[in-house]
């Protein structure tokens, strides 16, 4: 969107009240800003990537919110176009957990506890393995020649497992509890923003997508959310955490190719290396704690 398409946006929201703050700086999957209105509340506005129009059923997620939002751990959806992924919703004031050097993960696990009891359940199971060879790993194959032989090794190691993995309980999920998109209030009371892969999933996966920076910390925040975590709790950790770093390693292969690097401020090859060598670090992780 331009400028001028979001200041017509906004205008037509918030009764000509409302402009950009300014840009906010992360997410792979939104270029988003901080708006503020006439009566300095602030809010934050997503506007979605191509690629993630794609990957994103728009009207279920705003059901998603909805549901989340009842929960008391999310901030209020106040504008939502579902035909281009546009949304609105109030900003909490406070900071993402990874502009945060030290943080309480007792409390995120209780966050994640709170999601993970919602008796509402979504309508959809997420199915990660059916949205892996389907949508993240067949696109990038088409900017491929050769896979990476290290990629070709967990993914194999990975899908081996697949059974097991599919065969666990599942519950609601956020499916992308990076720190990024967990804040800490002024408050001190911790909340969960950006819902778009919301679906019926095991409950580890959310522990696991946490470890998105470093795989220790994810492995950390399964000590607190079950205090003695089982060997099998262990292991369905390090399996998904190699899971979603090779969903976020196509990821970046497809931006990278797509041209995107520019509009997100990314230079996406080094991403995909990056999490390679996530993926990488939670095989020796199951290595030294499973084997």
């Amino acid at each position: 969107m331009t400028t001028e398409q979001i200041n017509s946006l906004l205008s037509s929201v918030f009764n000509d009240g409302a402009s950009i703050e300014r840009p906010l700086v992360g997410g792979m999957m939104n270029i988003s800003y901080i708006i503020k209105d006439k009566s300095n509340k602030r809010y934050v506005l997503y506007i979605s990537t191509e690629q993630a129009n794609e990957m994103v059923d728009r009207p279920l997620e705003k059901e998603h919110l909805d549901i989340i939002y009842k929960l008391g751990i999310t901030s209020k959806n106040v504008y939502f176009d579902t035909d281009k992924g546009i949304k609105i919703n109030e900003y909490i004031e406070g900071d993402s957990l990874n502009n945060i050097k030290e943080f309480d993960y007792q409390k995120v696990a209780s966050l994640f506890k709170k999601l993970h009891s919602s008796k509402t359940l979504s309508k959809q199971d997420y199915n990660p393995f059916v949205r892996f060879e389907k949508e993240y790993e067949f696109e990038a194959k088409q900017y491929q020649d050769k896979l990476d032989p290290e990629y070709v090794k967990l993914r194999d190691f990975l899908f081996k497992n697949r059974s097991y993995l599919e065969s666990q309980q599942k519950v609601l999920c956020h499916n992308d509890g990076q720190k990024s998109n967990i804040v800490r209030s002024k408050n001190d009371e911790y909340f969960l923003i950006d819902f778009e892969f919301v679906g019926n999933n095991d409950p580890i996966y959310d522990i696991a997508t946490f470890g998105n920076g470093l795989v220790a910390e994810g492995r950390k925040l399964l000590d607190y959310y079950f205090s003695k975590p089982s060997v099998d709790e262990i292991k369905r950790y390090y399996l998904w955490r190699i899971y979603v770093s090779l969903q976020w390693y196509n990821v970046a292969i497809v931006k990278h190719y797509r041209g995107e690097g520019k509009a997100h401020g990314f230079d996406f090859l080094a991403v995909a290396s990056f999490f390679l060598a996530n993926a990488i670090d939670a095989f020796d992780g199951y290595q030294k704690e499973i084997k």
